[in-house]
């Protein structure tokens, strides 16, 4: 069975930090990310996994079917990329935390509301909209 999307984001997944972990991996390596390790800190949800890709640490993090939040630190250019492919999502906002991590966040329902929420906050620098 191909691991997709829809298997960990659209749908909640099992509460096994395994099955969770496996159904991530395989969906980043089968698109060609086959660099990016992650394994699961919290079952949630929101589910958090951190890991690396390339040098960068990264942690991915979601509430299922609601938003995704990808941080890298340095910024992954092409991973984002790649998430917004298995996502068939375009991330929603960008941003800077003070842990020094890029921050996309991809949204399924108010974009609005959630860039109301983060605007003149201190704790998100280089705040961008990209959708």
């Amino acid at each position: 069975m191909t691991t997709t999307a829809q298997t960990w984001f659209f749908h909640p997944p099992e509460k096994n930090a395994y099955l969770i972990s496996e159904r991530v991996r395989t969906n980043f390596w089968g698109a060609r990310f086959g660099g990016v390790w992650l394994d699961v800190v919290r079952v949630g949800p929101p589910i958090l996994m951190a890991g690396a890709y390339q040098g960068s640490a990264i942690e991915l993090e979601w509430q299922p079917a609601q938003w995704c939040a990808l941080r890298a630190k340095p910024a992954a250019a092409s991973l984002p990329l790649g998430v917004s492919n298995m996502l068939g999502l375009k991330p929603a906002i960008k941003y800077e935390e003070a842990r020094g991590y890029t921050v996309w966040e991809w949204l399924t329902g108010d974009v609005n509301a959630r860039w109301q929420a983060v605007q003149g906050k201190p704790e998100y620098a280089k705040l961008e909209r990209l959708k």
